[in-house]
């Protein structure tokens, strides 16, 4: 099943909002069995819109369209959807009900602009928006789907969860068409150069399948591909496989798909009922973010402390005076007692302290920007390591994160 992803909007066309519906919607509908053969990005003009649905419909089974389903005059995409398919808008009493309750819940009453958005072309079907004021609207015409949603990200990720994939997924099984899934395992501490070494020649074990190596800050993701008409088959090659990469590199594997090493972390505090604070110099409060994305965290991680000069590595931490005199604040002991004084100020099993120079400026020839020492401290034992990155600020970081989240893993799977 072909299907090409349509932007609307000039605030994308011109680079001041990054296009991250399209690279979300392209990994659903991928790893459901689709094919995406294009990305497009149109301004809010209609001529440009409907040219684009002529070149596609001619070559995909499914347009996805985002953007333009807004209350105001450069909001085009239902007028134009409406005149492409010979259509009239019309007002669609469910959802007008629910522009009112939704507004009442709010506090506000539905002005004449907002009604607008219960307009709808009348052969098209509307899909519900419990978040927004916007519907998603869905038209098939000559085997060719075409849906539109809000350029708003949850909002359109609701509508995809709750209307699209189902849909092409009873398609796809309806077709019984041969199509490739992609299923991630993902990887910590290790580089992909060793992680390819210790894995060996894929050919070996493959077959049609493919297999792809992707770093990130966190580690390196192993993307596998695999081509069948039916899901049994599909899986039964994906465990397979999976089956064989964790015999080879299982020490290194913390997780699949959209999981994060946080999240893998925090499973494991969990189940032993361990807890986790953290003291930050270099990242800024990053790794508390890291722990605080995952819902329920509070079960397992229990604060952190910001302490980036020295003097606050001294009064909240108890870091000493005479150690960041002599070897400074980025230096083995300085992480260490970082990571101990947070441990014993929340009164955790694990503590992590993190200290180092992210740039552009402050490094010297001993300390180069990009060095950072993490340590992580438990009741019985340590680790404290220095990692040398590189001269990006941002990269430094957040590699830094990544690099403190490997270790925690490491000591607690």
């Amino acid at each position: 099943m072909n299907v090409a992803l349509i932007t609307i909007g000039d605030e994308v066309l011109i680079g001041q909002i990054i296009n991250g519906n399209a690279a979300w919607i392209a990994d659903v509908v991928t790893r459901i069995g689709c094919r995406v053969v294009e990305h497009c990005t149109v301004a809010d003009q209609a001529p440009q819109l409907t040219q684009t649905l002529d070149r596609l419909r001619d070559t995909c089974d499914v347009l996805l369209l985002t953007g333009g389903l807004g209350p105001t005059h450069d909001d085009i995409t239902k007028p134009v959807l409406a005149d492409y398919f010979n259509d009239v808008l019309v007002e669609s009493d469910e959802w007008m009900s629910h522009l009112h309750i939704w507004m009442a819940a709010r506090g506000r009453e539905v002005t004449q602009r907002n009604a607008g958005q219960a307009l709808v072309p009348s052969t098209a079907r509307v899909l519900t928006n419990p978040i927004g004021t916007a519907p998603g609207i869905l038209f098939e015409r000559d085997d060719v789907i075409v849906v539109a949603m809000p350029g708003v990200p949850d909002e359109m990720k609701g509508i995809m969860r709750d209307h699209v994939v189902p849909l092409l997924e009873d398609r796809i099984r309806e077709q019984g068409a041969e199509c490739t899934q992609y299923y991630t395992m993902l990887t910590t501490g290790i580089a992909e150069s060793s992680l390819a070494d210790l894995i060996g020649e894929p050919s070996e074990f493959l077959g049609s399948s493919t297999l792809a190596f992707l770093p990130n800050y966190q580690g390196v993701r192993l993307r596998i591909g695999v081509t069948a008409a039916d899901h049994h088959d599909r899986e039964r090659e994906r465990m397979r496989i999976a089956s064989i990469l964790r015999e080879r590199a299982g020490r290194f594997i913390f997780g699949h798909d959209d999981q994060t090493l946080s999240e893998a972390v925090g499973l494991h505090l969990k189940e032993r009922n361990e807890t986790i604070a953290v003291a930050e110099s270099c990242t800024g409060g990053l790794l508390g973010a890291a722990f605080t994305d995952v819902p329920g965290s509070s079960a397992w991680f229990h604060g952190g402390v910001l302490t980036y000069t020295n003097e606050a590595k001294v009064r909240e931490l108890g870091v000493s005076q005479t150690d960041l005199n002599n070897v400074g604040a980025v230096s083995e002991e300085v992480a260490y007692q970082m990571a101990n004084g947070v441990r014993l100020k929340f009164g955790t099993t694990y503590g992590i302290g993190i200290t180092g120079v992210a740039g552009p400026d402050g490094g010297s020839k001993d300390k180069p920007v990009g060095t950072v020492w993490i340590s992580v401290v438990g009741p019985v034992d340590h680790i404290t390591i220095k990692h040398s990155f590189g001269n990006n600020r941002r990269i430094n970081r957040e590699r830094s994160v990544g690099a403190a989240l490997g270790m925690l893993w490491k000591i607690v799977r």
